[in-house]
């Protein structure tokens, strides 16, 4: 192997430690939570129940980080998902924010977080009566990020 083989192997070394070391230290852009699930006291349809789940979404990069509650879904233990219902997160606001487990909770708004900035509110969601979902998913255009709820004591 001649000196400049050599030197372009070491460039090329350089170069994929730096790859794999930003690789290695980046952080995740934004932190999800979900707490609960509560009984949303408004009457559907007897075979469906709706259910309110509490969001809080902290946005770590510098970044925009877009926020809408129609991009997630709740998921049950046998993967059926169920999409959230933004009308209904509106439309029972008082319902839900009256509560005193939940009480001074908000709908989840439509909002576009900047570096730093977080926000909590819940989410409404229709499921089959009996059913309890175990995830909340965020479902954004390239990937899906998962939170798991909690288990009922």
């Amino acid at each position: 192997m001649s000196a400049r083989d050599a030197g372009g192997v070491a460039y090329l070394l350089v170069g994929l430690v730096a790859l794999f070391g930003a690789a290695c230290t980046n952080s995740t852009p934004f932190t999800l939570a979900a707490s609960g699930l509560f009984a949303d006291p408004a009457v559907v349809h007897p075979s469906l129940e709706r259910v309110a789940i509490l969001v809080t979404i902290t946005n770590r990069s510098g970044d925009d980080l877009n926020v809408n509650p129609g991009d997630f879904v709740a998921r049950d233990a046998e993967h059926r998902v169920y999409p959230a219902n933004p009308t209904a997160t509106v439309a029972d606001a008082g319902l839900l924010s009256g509560q005193s487990a939940r009480r001074g909770a908000l709908p989840l708004p439509i909002v576009t977080l900047r570096g730093s900035d977080t926000i909590s509110g819940f989410v409404v969601f229709d499921v089959p009566a009996g059913v309890r979902p175990v995830e909340l998913v965020w479902r954004q255009s390239d990937t899906d990020t998962v939170a798991n709820l909690p288990t009922p004591p």
